[in-house]
């Protein structure tokens, strides 16, 4: 199109068919370079997360090695990603093109579905129930040394506070109060918690075969995580084991303010069902929120508790210059702490021993390396994944396999996690996950209890609601036992005792109604990305369903005591009609017979 060629006829490029390009013709095309991404400096990737609500997928660029040597699990080659030049020149006869494209768009879509399986509903990894509105963070260095301080700022290996915070700001609600501390403390003056490091060290080995023809032995140290901390819980050290055995909101009266019970009522005892939280979520409310509504004496109150997440940066010097932690990394986190290991190490090549040879992760040609003084990249990881629930884009459950199954695809981008990662903050797309998997714990929290409840009360009806003859009720067919008893009992369509008050069945009708309408609600409210009203949706269910597991623990506790001070028999039920039919008949018949027997003549 360039008018200084004279040599094009524009007409024939307008009316004629355009010859396929030669390879030559590509090679121009392409301009005689392949380009790659780096995400801030991270591993090399033609697929990585942006920092917003987007993934990129540039199918003309690469084709990129990375991974796992001598490991088929994960690894990307040239064939993992679809490729742009077959599409532009397919190759063969007709048949083969249409069978190119139609592979084409099958690879693409199977793309499309990892994206959406590892960043847009990726697996919860930890899933914690907590109605605390308050989250404190202690960031406690222990180190073994004095020659620096990675709480002071100015240094490569500082720790940016301000910057933690942030981030753990975005992956909570915004009513939640996020509260962070950290500090230094010696090693020397905590012997327990040395100890417990010592304890945790292990050594990996395994024999080689070299060019010589003989078994070199190598070992490995590293730091197990999971030893650690049960070495610090079993420690009489306040630092450890006070932070990790604060699971309730008692840590300090300034982060707790105490629940105050107003219920001065003579109500029945579940009148705590009749309350409802403060801030319920409904649609139709949403519309009076401008009204000011007085507040009853009875009226339930939201606890203010604390949720207490401690970080453990272990800051250790003349240990082993490649010393990590299990699985190659520099952090091991459980649902509730997070460790971090931090030395003062240049590099370290991510290398680990497998069950029969030596692997590492390499991109294209080049080892990945580790810097084992810059942590902050890990705590914002492990923070996501205790507070967030976050797992990394590169893992997903494999219920077959029983473990986490790796896919290095999604390993490069806006996140904090893996060897090809770079970054020290969670894109728009991972925070978005952070928020709705707080609320998927909840509301699972809540169906697995309306779930346990059904069971008891079902457990119940099935010891007690018998036929005379002792055998169970038999309903209609494709009915449950739960659907048998409340039939019975709540639409009375039955002549037997009730085990248990008709009031129950007819509040937990109620309730699952109400439940139903929430649930609607709240899949609405996350279709439309409402996550605010969503959390105040799950956590009204998450209440209202602990408040009515109560109330049928108690009615049933007490419906159990009642029966053991007495003894049901069963009789055998006449009707009242056949009953006088049958004495009018015996009364006739008497009657009759006497007044023969009076009126006939002996003589005769």
């Amino acid at each position: 199109m360039d008018p200084r060629n004279k040599d094009i006829d524009l007409d024939r490029l307008m009316y004629d068919t355009l010859d396929p390009l030669t390879e030559e013709d590509m090679k121009k095309q392409e301009g005689g370079y392949v380009y790659r991404y780096h995400y801030n400096g991270g591993g090399t990737s033609q697929i990585w997360l942006g920092s917003g609500r987007f993934v990129v997928v540039d199918i003309s660029a690469g084709p990129c090695t990375y991974g796992r040597l001598e490991t088929e699990e994960g690894s990307v080659s040239s064939k993992t990603i679809p490729r742009l030049q077959n599409v532009m020149s397919p190759q063969g006869s007709s048949v083969d093109r249409f069978t190119t494209h139609d592979n084409f768009v099958g690879q693409l879509a199977a793309l499309i579905g990892i994206i959406v399986e590892h960043l847009v509903a990726p697996d919860v990894r930890f899933e914690t129930v907590d109605l605390a509105t308050r989250l404190l963070i202690p960031i406690i260095v222990l180190q073994n040394h004095n020659r620096y301080n990675i709480m002071e700022n100015g240094q490569n290996y500082s720790l940016d506070i301000g910057a933690i915070e942030d981030e753990v700001r975005k992956m909570v609600h915004k009513e939640e109060d996020v509260v962070i501390v950290g500090g230094s403390h010696s090693l020397h003056h905590h012997e327990k918690l040395a100890i417990a490091v010592s304890k945790a060290m292990r050594g990996h080995s395994i024999q080689e075969t070299k060019k010589d023809g003989r078994f070199h032995v190598h070992t490995k140290m590293y730091l197990d995580g999971a030893i650690l901390k049960e070495e610090m819980d079993r420690s009489a050290d306040v630092l450890a084991a006070g932070l990790l055995e604060v699971s309730d909101p008692s840590l300090s009266d300034k982060f707790f303010n105490r629940q105050k019970w107003m219920d001065e009522t003579d109500g029945p005892s579940d009148s705590v069902l009749k309350h409802k939280p403060l801030r319920s979520y409904n649609p139709q409310t949403r519309r009076q929120k401008n009204k000011r509504v007085l507040k009853k004496h009875g009226d339930l109150h939201r606890t203010y508790g604390t949720r207490v997440v401690p970080v453990f940066v272990l800051s250790l010097a003349d240990v082993d210059p490649h010393l990590m932690m299990e699985d190659e990394s520099l952090l091991w986190t459980s649902n509730d702490v997070v460790i971090v290991l931090q030395h003062g190490s240049e590099k370290i090549p991510l290398s680990f021993y497998g069950w029969s040879s030596f692997h590492s992760y390499v991109s294209e040609t080049e080892r990945l390396h580790v810097v084992p003084s810059q942590v902050q990249r890990h705590i914002v990881a492990g923070l996501a994944s205790v507070v967030g629930g976050l797992s990394a884009p590169y893992e997903r459950v494999s219920h077959i396999h029983e473990r986490p199954v790796v896919n290095w695809l999604l390993a490069a981008g806006c996140h904090p996690f893996g060897p090809f990662s770079n970054v020290s903050r969670l894109s728009l797309l991972l925070q978005d996950v952070t928020l709705r998997n707080t609320i998927y714990a909840r509301v699972d929290s809540a169906l697995r209890r309306i779930r346990e409840m059904s069971e008891s009360v079902e457990a119940f009806a099935g010891e007690y609601l018998k036929t005379p003859l002792g055998e169970p009720v038999k309903g209609k067919k494709n009915k449950t036992t739960t659907e048998l008893w409340l039939e019975k009992f709540y639409k009375h369509e039955t002549n037997l005792p009730e085990p248990f008050p008709h009031e129950l069945v007819e509040r937990l009708e109620t309730y699952l109604d109400g439940l139903e309408e929430q649930l609607v609600d709240l899949s609405s409210l996350l279709y439309d990305h409402r996550l605010q009203d969503a959390y105040i949706n799950s956590t009204d269910i998450l209440e209202s369903s602990i408040f009515t597991q109560q109330y049928v623990d108690h009615v049933l506790e007490n419906e159990r005591e009642r029966m053991k001070c007495c003894r049901i028999e069963y009789s055998e039920a006449t009707q009242s009609s056949q009953g006088i039919y049958y004495a009018m008949i015996l009364l006739a018949g008497s009657f009759a017979y006497f007044v023969v027997i009076f009126f006939s003549s002996p003589l005769r």
